[in-house]
Order: C-alpha cells, then structure tokens, then sequence
C-alpha cells in the first residue's frame, strides 16, 4: 500500500472519529464562563424533503419533525414565523411563534439518575424525587455523579432542553 493511500485512510479515520464525537453532544452544560450559550433566531417554518424544517435569515436549516414539534409542546405549519434557540452544537431546543414569549422553568435537585434507555433525568429536590423528559437523549452530563446538584431548565411541555451544573442564576 503507498504512503499516500495509507494517509488518506488516517485522515478519514480521524474524521469519522471526530464527527462521532461531536455528533454525540446534544444538550450541555453551559458553564460559569458563559461558554455553551445557546444562539438564538429568527426565521420561518418551511417544507424540506416532505418535512418540515425552519429556515433562518441566512438560508440555514434546521430540522423540525412533528416528534421534535411535540416535543416543543406545539403544532407548527408552513409559512409561520418563529424565533428559534440552537445549542453550541447547532442543534434545535427551543421554538416559539414570532413575538410569543417562552415560559421555561428552572428546577434545581440533586442528580439521582439519568436514563440510559428512557431519555429522562432524575432529580432529589425539595418536593421530592422528580423525573423530566430529556429533549435529547444525548444529553451531554459530563463526568456528574449521583448527588451533584444540577438545574434543568424545562420548556412549556415539560422536556429538559438545557441543564447545568449548580442553582441556576437569572441572566435577565
């Protein structure tokens, strides 16, 4: 095998390593620094490939199933107007209609479990034990252990779009 066929097999090696690795961050922590800010846009909900999909300012598309619309706690159809929340990882966790106003809720506990095959998270806190749905199952919990105190931040429905580790402290 020549020297040039065996390096064009480590460098696709190493870019299929990388894309697994960055394809398996879903949700994470947004820490003390501020780093793992979620971006956030404008755009308007579209057909793409028989499916909808949202399209922002800059032509960009992000996936819209009627799973992850449900997820979201509402129904969306072509042509509406929304404003949007992407994670570090472009991936889409939070969604509204134009100028409707998100009321997410913060819970803070104790880390008790996170499922494996149930997307779902597990928290102590001071009503009790409490389970929430994880938007995504890859949910990215770091090296957290039973016991850390975490806050997870919840949409209208009920699903975990965001956790971190610690109270949560109001940015507004």
């Amino acid at each position: 095998m020549g020297r040039g066929n065996e390096m064009s097999r480590i460098l696709v090696a190493t870019l299929v390593c990388g894309a697994v690795v960055l394809g398996a961050n879903g949700l994470s922590f947004a820490d003390e620094k501020g780093k793992g800010a979620h971006r956030h846009y404008k755009g308007e909900v579209v057909e793409k490939a028989g499916s909808l999909a949202i399209k922002d300012e800059t032509g960009s598309t992000y996936s819209l199933s009627e799973k992850e619309a449900g997820r979201q706690g509402r129904e969306f159809k072509v042509g509406d107007k929304v404003d949007f929340t992407v994670n570090e990882n472009n991936t889409l966790i939070d969604v509204h209609l134009a100028g409707e106003k998100g009321k997410h809720k913060h819970v803070t506990g104790k880390l008790v479990h996170v499922g494996l095959m149930k997307k779902e998270i597990k928290l102590q806190t001071a009503d009790g034990e409490k389970t929430f749905p994880l938007l995504l199952q890859e949910t990215k919990t770091k090296a957290l252990t039973e016991g850390t105190e975490v806050t997870v931040e919840l949409n209208e429905a009920g699903t975990v779009i965001d956790l971190h580790e610690g109270k949560h402290k109001d940015k507004h």
